[in-house]
């Protein structure tokens, strides 16, 4: 089920380049609120992974431009190569997150938004796990999660096929709590503030935002 959903995804950020760098830019998110939290927990010129960096904006490009060091992946090779002509000071990594490997406590922060509920479920705390060793011990990770507890979502996305998996917000935050993370604020927002047109990909969709922090060495 894994490859046949990931490959989906794939697929689908591959064919939908241009329709989604445009709505990258005309869509109202939190993600900039959240990636300046981010910054100002952080010290100075920190490295920091993006996971899921699209065409490279808004967040990779932001983070270049406050000064931070990037590393940026993305499934799709297209949009990767995308984010190369927007963000050439970053360093970029096509390919599936979950293969991803880094050294133990390479970042000092860590951002994904609207990139781990494409993952089956049944792969999330790994996942999770993974970025919580790549921190640095007091490394925080801001990233967005679905709501909803389904284990497989197919639906539409620009035109192509997509699928999506979750669990709820308890759920969710035990799991987080769980691998060891310190959660410092969980906000669940409608998309768009409930004021998306019926036509919007996002219309009536719920994600929770997330701060968390790993804890320090003892």
């Amino acid at each position: 089920m894994s490859d046949t959903a990931e490959g989906i995804v794939e697929y689908a950020y591959n064919n939908i380049t241009e329709w989604y760098l445009q709505w990258v830019e005309s869509q109202k998110s939190p993600r900039e609120k959240y990636t300046k939290v981010l910054l100002d927990k952080l010290q100075p010129s920190p490295s920091i992974l993006e996971l899921g960096c699209g065409p490279g904006i808004p967040i990779a490009k932001m983070l270049l431009d406050e000064g931070a060091q990037v590393v940026a992946n993305d499934i799709s090779a297209k949009q990767i190569e995308m984010a190369k002509a927007r963000c050439p000071g970053a360093k970029l990594v096509a390919g599936n997150m979950t293969t991803l490997t880094f050294e133990p406590a390479s970042f000092h922060g860590v951002i994904s938004f609207y990139t781990l509920f494409h993952l089956p479920r049944s792969k999330l705390k790994a996942m999770l796990t993974k970025i919580h060793g790549w921190l640095k011990p007091g490394g925080v990770f801001v990233f967005n999660l679905a709501t909803i507890d389904e284990e497989e979502i197919h639906g539409e996305f620009l035109g192509y096929g997509m699928f999506w998996s979750s669990y709820g917000v308890d759920e969710n935050r035990a799991m987080l709590t769980e691998i060891g993370f310190d959660v410092l604020q969980v906000e669940v927002l409608h998309a768009g503030d409930g004021k998306l047109e019926e036509g919007d990909p996002d219309f009536d969709a719920e994600f929770m935002w997330v701060v968390a922090r790993k804890k320090d060495s003892l």
